[in-house]
């Protein structure tokens, strides 16, 4: 069993004053291209305060805080994106914190992850058009750009609603699905978690297409 583990800076002012890290520790179970089913364990902080005086059942507590820590944490550069928590297998007895005011529970789940890779074929939605190329979503990711080198006998078409146009008249503009291949991935260095791609039409079956209503990404 491959054990990994990974560190993230909490939401919480207490985590954020005094640089306080989370460990997340994740067994690779089973992974069918950039889509990975892991069991992970995440340790979530709560309140003292809040367990006492809220009258919740303190299980409930800690769930709500699991589910809000891995929002905010939402991907990581290793496992990529947490797409859905499929199970909550436990929660561990709280320890109380260094700092007194906090209890620290380890949450073990299972989840299904997304982390995008060079050579993939993936097929986004285009949300925005400018001169040198467009921007497409698919999945959790909003930052994945098509650059016009990468689109081979694509001509820019300026205008209130730009777009570009093929020699045989495809268009590719706002909410057109295109179907593209990954030639570069990037994680960001922002304080949004998320990765940047570079998107390429070039080669066969790529450009766009019609997916009535699919985003794109099966999860």
């Amino acid at each position: 069993m491959l054990h990994l583990y990974n560190s993230f800076f909490s939401s919480s002012i207490l985590h954020k004053s005094h640089h306080t890290k989370k460990l997340v520790q994740s067994f690779h179970l089973h992974r069918d291209s950039m889509l990975c089913d892991v069991e992970a364990c995440l340790f979530v902080w709560v309140p003292v305060k809040e367990i006492k005086e809220s009258g919740e059942h303190p299980g409930s507590i800690v769930i709500k805080h699991f589910f809000n820590e891995l929002t905010f944490i939402c991907a990581t550069e290793d496992y990529g994106y947490f797409l859905k928590v499929t199970k909550v297998k436990s929660v561990g007895n709280g320890k109380l914190s260094k700092y007194s005011t906090h209890l620290m529970f380890p949450v073990t789940f299972f989840c299904r992850t997304f982390l995008p890779k060079t050579g993939e074929v993936l097929v986004g939605i285009v949300i925005k058009v400018c001169m040198q190329g467009v921007f497409l979503k698919c999945g959790p990711m909003n930052s994945i750009y098509l650059g016009r080198r990468k689109m081979p006998n694509y001509n820019y078409v300026p205008g209130e609603n730009p777009f570009f146009l093929s020699d045989d008249q495809s268009r590719i503009e706002n909410e057109v699905a295109v179907r593209f291949v990954v030639f570069a991935v990037r994680w960001s260095t922002t304080n949004v978690r998320k990765f940047d791609l570079l998107a390429s039409i070039e080669g066969d079956s790529l450009g766009p297409v019609s997916l009535n209503g699919f985003d794109g990404l099966e999860l």
